[in-house]
């Protein structure tokens, strides 16, 4: 028995699937056990939440409200993956280079200061929020994609161009299809950036309703157990669409999992 849970302690061990399913187990179970100990006025029981779930199911029609922000979430990352490749892709030209620079510099920015900007260059509450994410999305989708390109091996550049390539078609090859793998990983990583961003922004603008007015009108009364009820069903939401952008990356690069397992 100690000789199964002894790697658990050690650096970069190697573990068995079921050693580590029973960790989880085991640590999950102490978590539940010391939560429903805890009385903290501060934290509702897991009792408490399911209730509270349920009764924002039945009164407040929690899954419509959801399904608003994340139609929401996903178009805006739609619309900002187009416009980020775009910059990202233009700066192997050397006249874009300062473009994709001063956008990436923009995810130092807050949105509630850029909000009256966007208000006044959109005409809808809809429109707003959507400028908003997409803005948000972009500035740190640019700067991963840029520092993807900038670290593509200078090999792979010569080996197209020993194939009697042109540079466009260099391009093509080496640094559009040759990484597109990684553009669904950068679409992962910034999937979840908009998540968190998704009830500030819709906490500027509360038009079309939405979670974030939901969990804000929650917390304004103080209704702790609605509060992190919301919360858990958005972690669970957002885990389980980072899920699925994962498992549409394996689908159409099952080559992708070759260096990981490696």
């Amino acid at each position: 028995m100690l000789e199964k849970i002894a790697p658990l302690f050690v650096p970069n061990a190697r573990n068995s699937r079921s050693t580590l399913a029973i960790m989880a187990t085991i640590q999950v179970v102490v978590l539940l056990a010391l939560w429903f100990a805890s009385k903290s006025t501060l934290i509702p029981t897991p009792v408490e939440i399911a209730r509270a779930l349920g009764r924002l199911f039945q009164e407040h029609n929690l899954a419509y409200e959801l399904w608003t922000s994340t139609w929401l979430c996903v178009k805006s990352m739609l619309f900002a993956v187009v416009v980020s490749l775009v910059i990202a892709y233009a700066t192997v030209i050397p006249f874009f280079r300062p473009i994709g620079f001063l956008v990436s510099k923009g995810r130092f920015l807050t949105l509630v200061g850029l909000s009256f900007v966007f208000t006044q260059l959109t005409s809808t509450g809809s429109g707003l929020k959507t400028s908003l994410l997409v803005f948000g999305i972009t500035v740190f989708f640019v700067t991963s994609m840029v520092s993807i390109i900038r670290s593509v091996p200078k090999h792979e550049f010569y080996h197209a161009r020993t194939l009697r390539m042109s540079e466009w078609q260099v391009v093509w090859e080496v640094i559009i299809l040759g990484r597109l793998d990684q553009v669904f990983e950068v679409i992962r990583q910034n999937f979840a950036i908009s998540w968190t961003m998704l009830t500030l922004v819709e906490g500027i603008s509360r038009s079309e309703g939405g979670i974030g007015p939901l969990l804000l009108n929650q917390q304004k009364y103080l209704h702790l157990d609605a509060v992190f009820a919301i919360q858990f069903l958005i972690l669970c939401v957002g885990i389980l669409l980072d899920w699925a952008i994962g498992q549409m990356k394996v689908f159409f690069f099952p080559y992708s999992t070759l260096t990981t397992a490696q």
